[in-house]
């Protein structure tokens, strides 16, 4: 016999895929280990029946099969088919055939290597739903603009509407106004639905210069100090104060504070607690930034903490669940972490900053 494990076990039985031997009636003669474990067989069963039947379960030739081709023409032939594997997942996987020849010269023998590609097509298709997202996130960009500009335009018409409202009869003037001030508030609400979209695809292009994140942190209580005095919330900063310099974008990192800051005084506000307070800590760990702010708010409900980082999931009125993404959004784009816990008695947030280098 041409073949004979003797020859060959060494070498193929050190292969990590699948590989079996067929001969010329299609019946196994051979299995490596890692075919047998793929398969879930035992050469004692398998050796001795039909390829098709012993592998596949298939009553006749695999669909996919190439052997009869690689048996009449003796060149190596490659397929590739999806196939419902044990696990309920489609696997893609690259079947190639090579001709053993024998002494008068006839292809006695075809082995048959087994190759999984899922694993490649996966990234494949998430490239590709990558790129996908990406034409359409510049898309979006596009159309985010061009609404704002009929919507500035809406406003304006508005405005004059409430002035010519002045010549009506009172009693018409009280029930005019209210509709256009609807129009007007839904009108301001898109305009900025849009533009905190447009804050979306700018979130991950920085202007890298050094930056001290607890000066932009004492800058943005700062900015908010009159706003958490109207709502009875005592803003506390409790951070280092030696300067910190890194490497970051201070417009940025501003932006994502404000919007960790402003979002704890209105769920705040909301719960209406006496002595009601946002904390702000700003240390040194291990050569990284860390920020948490913590506020003794009502916390955020245990079914929704999985979703806050999502696009436009809020649990606000009016809210258009922008804010806490673009959060995240510029957080990772300086290589940071953000986290959170939350009960009912109050929410702490967490981000850290790693201290790239800075040229002070």
């Amino acid at each position: 016999m041409f073949f004979s494990r003797y020859y060959f076990s060494s070498f193929l039985e050190a292969f990590v895929d699948p590989v079996w031997v067929v001969n010329r009636s299609f019946r196994l003669v051979y299995m490596n280990p890692a075919a047998m474990k793929k398969f879930s067989l035992n050469a004692d069963y398998a050796v001795g029946k039909r390829c098709h039947l012993a592998l596949f379960e298939e009553a006749s030739h695999c669909p996919f099969c190439s052997l009869e081709r690689l048996f009449s023409s003796g060149e190596l032939t490659n397929t590739t088919f999806t196939l419902l594997d044990t696990d309920g997942r489609n696997h893609v996987y690259a079947l190639n055939t090579y001709p053993c020849f024998g002494v008068n010269g006839e292809v006695d023998y075809g082995l048959a290597d087994c190759v999984d590609k899922s694993e490649g097509a996966d990234l494949l298709a998430e490239v590709s739903r990558l790129q996908g997202l990406a034409a359409m996130g510049e898309y979006s960009a596009e159309l985010s603009h061009e609404i704002r500009n009929p919507l500035n335009s809406i406003e304006i018409q508005m405005a004059l509407l409430q002035r010519m409202a002045a010549r009506l009869p009172d009693a018409e003037t009280t029930a005019f106004l209210k509709v256009v001030e609807v129009v007007r508030a839904e009108s301001r609400r898109l305009n900025s639905l849009a533009g905190d979209f447009l804050k979306i695809q700018k979130s991950r292009r920085l202007t890298l210069a050094d930056c001290d994140p607890f000066a932009v942190v004492g800058k943005v209580a700062e900015l908010l100090c009159e706003e958490a005095r109207e709502v009875d919330v005592d803003i506390r900063l409790r951070l280092r104060k030696e300067a910190v310099f890194l490497r970051a974008d201070s417009d940025k990192l501003q932006q994502a504070f404000m919007n960790l800051m402003k979002n704890a005084l209105e769920a705040l506000a909301e719960g209406k607690r006496e002595g009601a307070f946002l904390e702000v800590e700003g240390r040194l760990e291990d050569d990284q930034v860390v920020l948490t702010f913590a506020d003794n708010g009502p916390g955020i409900p245990f079914a929704r903490q999985a979703k806050i980082f999502d696009l436009f999931f809020t649990t606000k009125t009016g809210g258009t669940g922008i804010g806490l993404h673009l959060c995240r959004d510029v957080i990772r784009a300086h290589d940071g972490e953000i986290s959170f816990v939350s009960d009912e008695n109050c929410t702490v947030f967490t981000v850290v900053l790693p201290r790239m280098e800075s040229d002070v």
